[in-house]
């Protein structure tokens, strides 16, 4: 369970990455004599459980008490019409994750 959260997270914060890093390709960058040894943090998107047609937001304490078998899919948001609807706080991209109803 952690494994897949994992992977999809990843993915959608490399998905954002990427988006980020696109804009940037068609701007001359200075040859440079050092390494930057700097490491970025990872931008963590918005996570949103949705149970029952009902969405709200979820820590990533929460997320890790979560087990596969709770799970029914998961859906990541990246283009920038769709995180509109969920603010700066869904600037990183949003996943939801929808449980599995009784």
């Amino acid at each position: 369970m952690k494994s897949l959260l994992v992977v999809a997270f990843i993915v959608c914060t490399s998905a954002v990455a990427f988006a980020q890093q696109t804009d940037l390709q068609n701007e001359p960058f200075p040859i440079q004599n050092t390494v930057d040894t700097t490491v970025s943090p990872i931008p963590e998107p918005l996570f949103l459980l949705s149970e029952g047609g009902i969405k709200k937001e979820l820590s990533t304490d929460e997320l890790g008490k979560l087990t596969i078998t709770q799970i029914a899919s998961v859906e990541l948001i990246l283009d920038s019409e769709s995180l509109k609807e969920y603010g700066e706080k869904g600037r990183n991209g949003v996943m939801i994750i929808s449980l599995v109803e009784d």
